[in-house]
């Protein structure tokens, strides 16, 4: 095994590197993103002998994650004109926080319409199994598409949370603020400039001023927001860990399968994904999810492991939900991976994603057992999503012992699996 897992750690830097070298950054709906799936799907052809299957939808590509920067020119504009009119600063104030609650927080397209929409594409392919019937399947997944630069986290990694904080409580500042303003009233600069010539303040008229320029305070918090992410696709991520490592390690599972039928699971179809548009609120596993959840894709034998970033060793994780989308994967899959991840001394951790999401919930939220793999820090890093994320940056030792890590676990899956449907 030694060797294989270290021929496949190569492929998957080699897979990676050809992948950027041809494309760049690969922001969802973007030119770049199609010639990654295009690459990729002809990998997977390859690798299975078999004509891979694209599957196009439309989204919005800035309508989730990339809306932050919005939120924070609402808030900047929301403070010009809590000196206009304290009404009108609370309508954009609360118009922003409906925003955050639908677009990012939630990833729901309600408020689609209000961007521009394009195109993404999903790929897939499959080693079918020896014994010509299939019994059960599983699905390896990750996705083709990459972030845009967060400069908050390129800058400084360690105060990019603590910004993006302040950021939305300055907003929030700003509409309680708007609000106290309506009630008291007279909240302008001619009616501080009338206070500022009488002789004597009453406590009322302390309350004004202090009213007028408290907004000031809010304004660093609104800018950070605003300069969150650059919608610039030249200083985007090359997504050499999130997310060619994961789509590199599904291909190569695959190959490895078609190669050696022998150490396939019996009755296993083994089927390598590659997801579109993850970046812009997970669109392209909902796309999919919604195209194939009643045309028998997905049946009860079917198990998705999505596989997201491998890079650090120290930090191996089973991803069992995310906070944000108030989703849980399944707890037998969950269980399983990580007694593979501890029998190999990987010293995991199980997960929930703090912040943001992964293509699992929309599995999960249509019934389908999944969970997400990864190996990466959880906390906020200069690589990711940031244009440090490159081939150089990758750890071969670590993409060896994740291809022998996927490889027990399809095994470990396939064994829960008979225990499941024994009779």
């Amino acid at each position: 095994m030694e060797k294989i897992k270290r021929e496949n750690a190569k492929f998957v830097i080699e897979f990676a590197k050809d992948v950027i070298d041809k494309t760049g950054p690969r922001l969802p709906t973007s030119p770049e993103e199609k010639l990654g799936a295009k690459i990729i799907a002809d990998k997977m052809e390859k690798a299975t002998g078999k004509p891979s299957v694209t599957e196009t939808f439309t989204c919005a590509p800035r309508a989730s994650i990339a809306a932050i920067p919005i939120l924070g020119l609402i808030g900047i504009i929301s403070f010009g004109l809590y000196y206009v009119s304290p009404i009108a600063s609370l309508i954009t104030t609360v118009f922003d926080f409906i925003l955050a609650a639908v677009q990012v927080f939630t990833y729901s397209a309600k408020m689609d319409f209000l961007f521009r929409k394009g195109q993404s594409q999903n790929v897939y392919n499959s080693v079918d199994p020896a014994s010509g019937e299939t019994k059960r399947t599983i699905v390896l997944a990750g996705h083709m598409d990459s972030s845009w630069n967060w400069n908050l986290s390129l800058t400084n990694p360690k105060t990019a949370i603590p910004k993006t904080v302040i950021g939305v409580v300055s907003i929030l500042a700003i509409m309680i603020i708007s609000v106290v303003a309506i009630c008291v009233g007279n909240i302008s600069f001619m009616s501080i400039k009338e206070i500022a010539s009488l002789e004597e303040y009453s406590g009322l008229d302390i309350f004004r001023i202090v009213l007028y320029f408290l907004p000031l305070l809010c304004l660093p918090g609104c800018y950070w927001l605003s300069i969150y992410l650059t919608w610039d696709k030249t200083k985007a991520s090359p997504g050499a860990m999130d997310n060619l490592t994961g789509c590199a390690l599904a291909v190569a599972i695959a190959k490895y399968y078609k190669e050696n039928p022998d150490k396939a699971p019996k009755d296993c179809r083994i089927v390598c994904m590659g997801f579109g548009s993850e970046e812009a609120g997970l669109k392209g596993a909902s796309a999919f999810c919604e195209k194939h959840k009643d045309d028998g894709f997905f049946n009860d034998r079917t198990y998705v492991l999505n596989l997201d970033s491998f890079r650090d060793a120290d930090y191996y994780n089973v991803v069992n939900g995310d906070v944000w989308l108030r989703s849980t994967f399944d707890k037998d899959l969950t269980d399983v991976c990580y007694k593979v991840m501890e029998d190999m001394n990987l010293k995991p951790s199980i997960i929930k994603n703090p912040a943001g999401g992964c293509d699992s919930t929309p599995l999960s939220r249509i019934g389908i057992k999944t969970v997400t793999l990864n190996a990466q820090n959880p906390t906020t890093t200069d690589y990711y999503h940031t244009i440090k994320d490159t081939v150089e940056n990758l750890d071969e030792d670590v993409l060896a012992d994740s291809f022998e890590l996927l490889v027990k676990t399809v095994d470990a899956v396939a064994e829960y699996d008979d225990k499941r449907n024994a009779k």
